[in-house]
């Protein structure tokens, strides 16, 4: 686990996603029946690529957590997406700012950057 962010009592982590399905990852992007405008050769490289990518970089999901300061309770779960590919490092996924926006929101942040 890797913290992303941290804001006042909130935090944004990052964790391996080692229970994966790869058919669930690529979805039906590389499906030529629902992609007839596109070459099946091309369809299945991007395919092959994608795979490769996933075996290389693996698989995060990120945590949206609260901090409660009473005895033995920590870091709580308000949030969490799974399924993204590569480190957030190396691809700035959405669900970080998604996350952001929320703990911006909750703290009632109008000039806040985050």
């Amino acid at each position: 686990m890797k913290v992303i962010k941290q804001i006042q009592n909130y935090r944004i982590t990052e964790i391996p996603d080692y229970i994966y399905d790869m058919a669930d990852l690529k979805g039906d992007c590389f499906d030529p029946e629902v992609n007839p405008d596109r070459n099946k050769i091309e369809l299945k490289i991007e395919e092959e690529q994608f795979e490769n990518k996933v075996y290389e970089q693996g698989v995060y999901g990120y945590a949206l957590e609260i901090w409660n300061p009473e005895i033995d309770q920590g870091w709580q779960h308000i949030d969490s997406c799974f399924g993204f590919v590569g480190t957030y490092e190396d691809e700035k996924h959405y669900i970080v700012d998604v996350f952001l926006a929320e703990i911006k929101k909750e703290l009632d942040y109008e000039n806040i950057s985050i």
